[in-house]
Formats: C-alpha cells, sequence, structure tokens
C-alpha cells in the first residue's frame, strides 16, 4: 500500500475522534513537527524513506520537549519478539502490526488523548492555583506595607506579618485535613460495606450452617464494621461542614411526631440497656421550618448518647415551643454525668471524656453542635458527676433562604 494511501487510512480511522491530526511522510519532516507542535499521541511507520520509525523514536526521546509523548508504532513486517522488544526499547507505548483493527487503532489513541487532556487541564488548574497564591502573596505584602505605615511600628508589623503566615499555614492544614478526612472516607466505605454484607449473608445461613463459634466471631466481625461505617460517615460529615459542603433542605418539622419517630428508632438500643423513654410535650403540636433530616441527626445523636451513659437508667425528652415560636428540645439522662472541666471538652473532636468503655467515635457531639449552629440554633449541656446530663438543643421558628444553601462553619467541637 502506497504511504499516501496508509496516512489516509489511518486519518479516515481517527477521524470519529474529533482531534487535529497532523501528518508527516518522513522522518525529517515528522521530527519538525514534534519540534512546532504539542501532540497527545504518534502514530509512526517503521517502514519510512530514509529514516526508519525506529530512529526517528530515537532522536523524539532523547529531546527534553517530546521525550515524554507517547509513540504507537504501526509495523507490517515482523512479529518477532526481538524486534518488537526493540521498538519497545525505543520508547515505545504500544506495536500495532497491519492490518490492524479500526475499532482497536481508534481506541487506543483515545485512550492517549483522554490522558492528555486530563495533564493539560491539570497544568491549567496549577497555573491558575500558582496565580492565586501570587496574587495572594502581593496583597498580603501591600497589606503588611499599609500597617507598617499606620503604626510606624517596625515591631508590630513583624508580629501581624508571623501572625498572617501562622493563619495561612493552618488554613493549609485544615484545607489538607478535610481532603483527607473526605477522601478517606470515600475509599474506606465500600470495603466496611462489603465486610457488614458478607458477614451478614454469613450469620444467615446463606453459605451454609454455622457453629455457635463461628456465629459468635461473626456477630463481632460485623459488629465492628458496623462501628467502623459509623465513624467513616461521621469524618465524612464533620469533612463536608468544615469545606462549607453540607446543604440544606427546608422543609415543615412536626413536633412532637419528629421526636416519636426517633423513639422507634432508638427503642431496641433503649431495650437493651434497660432504660425507659418519656416524652413531655409543653403545649399543643407545632411546627417549625427547618432540615428535618439534619434535626433527625442531631436528636438521633443525644438519644442514643443518653441510652449508652444513662446506666439504664430513665431517658427524659422534654419539648415545647418558646416565645420566639421555635423549638426547644431537653434530653435529659441520670447516667454517670460529666465533671466541669470536661464539659467544654466534649464538643472537641475525637474527645470521650466518660470513663465508661461504650463505644463511640468522638465525633457525634461536634457535629451535632455545628449542625445546630448552622440551623440557627444552638446546643448546650448541663451536667453533674453521678447525677446525669441533660442537652439543650433550640432552633428558631423558620431559617432565611440563603440559609439553605452551602455552610461555611469555623472549626469547633468533639465528642461525648
Amino acid at each position: 500500500m502506497e504511504d499516501g494511501v496508509k496516512i489516509l487510512l489511518v486519518e479516515a480511522i481517527l477521524e470519529p475522534l474529533n482531534q487535529l491530526l497532523i501528518r508527516a511522510t518522513s522522518g525529517p519532516e515528522a521530527l519538525k513537527r514534534v519540534l512546532e507542535t504539542e501532540f497527545a499521541v504518534i502514530l509512526l511507520d517503521v517502514q519510512m524513506p530514509g529514516m526508519n520509525g525506529f530512529e526517528v523514536a530515537e532522536i523524539i526521546k532523547s529531546r527534553e520537549r517530546s521525550r515524554t509523548i507517547p509513540i504507537i508504532f504501526l509495523s507490517a513486517i515482523s512479529k518477532e519478539d526481538a524486534y518488537v522488544f526493540k521498538g519497545y526499547s525505543m520508547g515505545a507505548v504500544d506495536y500495532v502490526f497491519k492490518p490492524f483493527n479500526p475499532d482497536v487503532l481508534r481506541s487506543k489513541v483515545a485512550v492517549f488523548v483522554d490522558l492528555f487532556t486530563k495533564q493539560q487541564e491539570i497544568q491549567r488548574q496549577a497555573d491558575l492555583l500558582r496565580d492565586s497564591q501570587k496574587r495572594e502573596l502581593e496583597l498580603e505584602h501591600r497589606t503588611s506595607l499599609l500597617e507598617t505605615e499606620a503604626r510606624s511600628a517596625a515591631k508590630l508589623s513583624q508580629m501581624n506579618d508571623e501572625l498572617h503566615r501562622r493563619q495561612i499555614a493552618l488554613e493549609q492544614a485544615m484545607g489538607a485535613r478535610n481532603r483527607f478526612y473526605a477522601s478517606m472516607s470515600h475509599e474506606l466505605r465500600t470495603p466496611i460495606n462489603a465486610v457488614i454484607g458478607y458477614s451478614t449473608l454469613m450469620l444467615d445461613n446463606i453459605y451454609g450452617p454455622l457453629n455457635a463459634k463461628q456465629k459468635e466471631g461473626l456477630q463481632r466481625t460485623l459488629k465492628a464494621a458496623r462501628h467502623l461505617l459509623e465513624l467513616v460517615n461521621d469524618v465524612l460529615d464533620l469533612s463536608k461542614i468544615e469545606a462549607g459542603k453540607i446543604e440544606l433542605a427546608l422543609q415543615p418539622v412536626m413536633f412532637p411526631s419528629l421526636i416519636e419517630d426517633l423513639f422507634v428508632t432508638v427503642r431496641p438500643l433503649a431495650d437493651e440497656y434497660g432504660s425507659t423513654l418519656a416524652l413531655e410535650m409543653d403545649g399543643e403540636p407545632f411546627n417549625i421550618v427547618s432540615d428535618p433530616r439534619r434535626v433527625r441527626q442531631i436528636l438521633l445523636n443525644l438519644l442514643s448518647n443518653a441510652i449508652k451513659f444513662g446506666e439504664g437508667k430513665p431517658i427524659h425528652v422534654d419539648c415545647k415551643q418558646d416565645a420566639n415560636r421555635g423549638v426547644e428540645i431537653e434530653v435529659v439522662d441520670e447516667g454517670v454525668g460529666i465533671a466541669k472541666d470536661d464539659i467544654s471538652r466534649i464538643f472537641e473532636e475525637f474527645v470521650q471524656v466518660s470513663e465508661s468503655k461504650q463505644p463511640g467515635t468522638g465525633l457525634g457531639l461536634p457535629i451535632s453542635r455545628r449542625l445546630a449552629q448552622l440551623l440557627d440554633g444552638s446546643l448546650s449541656v448541663h451536667s453533674e458527676p453521678g447525677r446525669g446530663s441533660a442537652f439543650r438543643l433550640t432552633l428558631p421558628p423558620s431559617l432565611e433562604d440563603d440559609m439553605a444553601t452551602t455552610a461555611e462553619l469555623s472549626a469547633a467541637t468533639a465528642a461525648y
């Protein structure tokens, strides 16, 4: 087949990719094109007039500008291992023999085009980041000069600069931590769910009967996996809150219906610990406009904590409409209580101050407090060691529309 016909055939095969195709009919012309243009991939015929494909590839790979460009050799000659190895040793990423399958060739080229496009996008983002950082540094410099002139005190200016640098470092560290939290949470969910799923199937005797020891071991595995999934979900929630990516869906929230539904949910846990649940409603049923999912999340955590740390004693939930037509809910237990010095620490991440051996992620309360703040409310606690704890959630009658978008909260606190 003539060289011109072969080139037209390759162009016809690659035309559906809608990419710019640049042809060269000789080795020297190909080398010139490589100097002039940035390529996603090079298709190189081994047999070319004057300079063969191997020689052209060797020169391309020797140049700093072009050494990373993927090369696919097209050949109608020997398929022997030694010959093919020579192509790879010259820097080829693939070797296609004629007559080649058009779909296969097109797919291979498409892979490198996609990779090239993604690399360009990454580079573009990196350039934007550098420009942004440069502008930020310029702004910091101008701010520093203005502060120096205004105060006429070099020492104060130096202190402000140091504080600013530490703030930037802290923000970068927080951003890196949040990205790690989110990435880790997403990556861990799949294998944890697989462990839970297969353990459940085995406990249901899907794969055959189990003896008592095997069943006990699987039940412990399932319990540990569910606890780990709870931790992963809490970490993901925390990272979303800190990254400002929590969105609110505003709807009417009915009281006491929402609390009664939660009682059904936690009843098995309360029975396991021997606690009774009681709801005291002050006044007629009413509603507020908030995010029912997030309200449920806060109250579910408070109820679960009250049961786990309530030492099997009664749990009381008081619900009433406040003077502003918002809601005030108090979850009261008669359990171990919290020391005065530990009150603030229970809202710090991954902190568990109770001496009880109850399982927990150390994130429930910090997430709950941040969600309460996000809902324009508050979460507070009153507690005495040995006499129990009372957690109070207050929420307004409604949220403004702009509150239902993305949340931005500063770093706050951790769990009970």
